[in-house]
């Protein structure tokens, strides 16, 4: 599974992961996505609205800190591999809905 996002910095709190695709934050949980796991070869670009508009920023590398206008207020991810460039989404494919696993005990 390539990208894990978590609720708080340094990669702690609770998590996700996420495959290829796009993703929207259940919105219980709106607005809380503070650092993220990205491995070799793949990138994640979040969205400050579940629409997948509004600022973006594109990661491609582990970040600890999710900084500037979309720490804490991203509300949608794209997951995708770095090299695809002209990331698509087939109309069938639809945006999948997803929610933080409570893993703070291990954290």
């Amino acid at each position: 599974m390539p990208v894990t996002v978590y609720a708080d910095v340094e990669y702690k709190g609770k998590s996700a992961t996420l495959d290829e695709g796009r993703h929207k934050l259940d919105p219980s949980m709106n607005d809380c996505i503070s650092s993220v796991r990205v491995p070799s070869g793949w990138k994640a670009t979040l969205y400050e609205h579940a629409d997948f508009t509004g600022a973006q920023i594109t990661l491609d590398a582990d970040t600890r800190r999710v900084d500037g206008a979309l720490h804490d207020k991203a509300s949608a991810i794209v997951v995708a591999e770095t090299d695809n460039d002209q990331y698509t989404f087939s109309a069938d494919n639809g945006d999948n809905w997803f929610y933080f696993e409570d893993n703070s005990s291990g954290a």
